[in-house]
């Protein structure tokens, strides 16, 4: 008896090359959308990051009767003048805001080993310096991990200050924020601003914004933990841009003012288009790079009596 075997049939060349021409432009229609679900939690858990900032500062108040300085020494110090006539010298001692919050925001046990009798930049508080903290770091932000400008590299010389994503909005000019002028905002130098004290109504007034800021952005330093609503420009009195400083780069230029670090970016972030930012009521919003200056002027402002409209 005769056997017959069925020859298969395999894949021509030309039907393989289609398969896997399909198979690529599902792949490039499905890969934007991967990014977009990506992008959207990632903005989600900026968003909660600062929701729990703000549920600290509430808290922080609600002990204190006041917000916390976004640095316990006065305007015009800063890691620049490190080590000063010491580390117990109160113009260097520089603790943040974010520093001063840790126990109301799930960080007690870091925040006990800071000694706050000298400077934030001291021997002693360097291990904590060191520490990243997940909801001090937007998740979209790919840039520095630590400082590496000179001012903490070579004055202070270390180099693991962990940089942080959210900073306050403390003026509306960096004038205002240099104290040659009252401050408008919420969170400076030696604030000690309390919810009596936001007249233009809580759900009115920012407090944090977002920051993509890589070297001038230290967590547990008050040096810049400040900034404004309108970047600097060389143009006196005001020095101020006539829009934003969201996303806006150089946002401050370093060696312009003496004692003073250079910042490429003030309220800014990698998401695209604009910036979340922590009102003082504690709800969140996204404010687009494109806002009206005028408008954003008036939410930087805690009493300044300014009608603010849609945003």
């Amino acid at each position: 008896m005769k056997s017959h075997s069925r020859r298969r049939r395999g894949f021509t060349l030309i039907e393989l090359l289609v398969v896997i021409a399909i198979i690529a432009v599902l792949i490039a229609l499905l890969l934007p959308a991967v990014q977009q679900a990506r992008e959207a939690a990632r903005r989600s858990q900026c968003k909660n990051n600062l929701k729990q900032i703000g549920l600290a500062l509430h808290n922080y108040e609600s002990s204190t009767t006041v917000f916390p300085p976004s640095s316990i020494s006065t305007f015009g110090q800063g890691v620049w003048g490190y080590p000063g006539t010491g580390p117990s010298d109160p113009a260097i001692r520089l603790h943040s805001f974010a520093s001063l919050i840790l126990p109301y925001a799930d960080g007690a046990n870091l925040y006990n080993t800071i000694d706050y009798n000298v400077s934030s930049l001291a021997p002693a508080n360097r291990t904590a310096a060191a520490a990243t903290i997940s909801f001090y770091r937007c998740p979209s932000y790919s840039g520095l991990q630590y400082s590496d400008d000179p001012y903490y590299k070579t004055t202070v010389g270390y180099d693991k200050f962990a940089i942080r994503n959210y900073v306050a909005l403390g003026g509306k000019t960096v004038v205002s924020l240099s104290g040659a002028i009252p401050a408008e905002g919420v969170l400076y130098p030696g604030s000690r601003t309390g919810f009596r004290d936001i007249t233009d109504g809580s759900s009115n007034t920012i407090m944090i914004a977002e920051t993509r800021e890589e070297k001038a952005a230290v967590w547990i330093d008050g040096t810049s933990a400040a900034v404004a609503a309108r970047y600097m420009t060389l143009v006196p009195p005001t020095y101020a841009g006539n829009s934003s400083s969201i996303n806006y780069q150089p946002y401050f230029q370093g060696g312009v003012f003496p004692n003073s670090i250079g910042q490429k970016w003030g309220p800014s972030s990698q998401h695209v288009g604009g910036a979340h930012h922590l009102l003082c009521d504690g709800s969140v919003r996204f404010i687009s790079e494109n806002i009206d200056v005028v408008l954003y002027d008036g939410l930087t402002s805690r009493n300044g009596g300014e009608v603010v409209g849609e945003f």
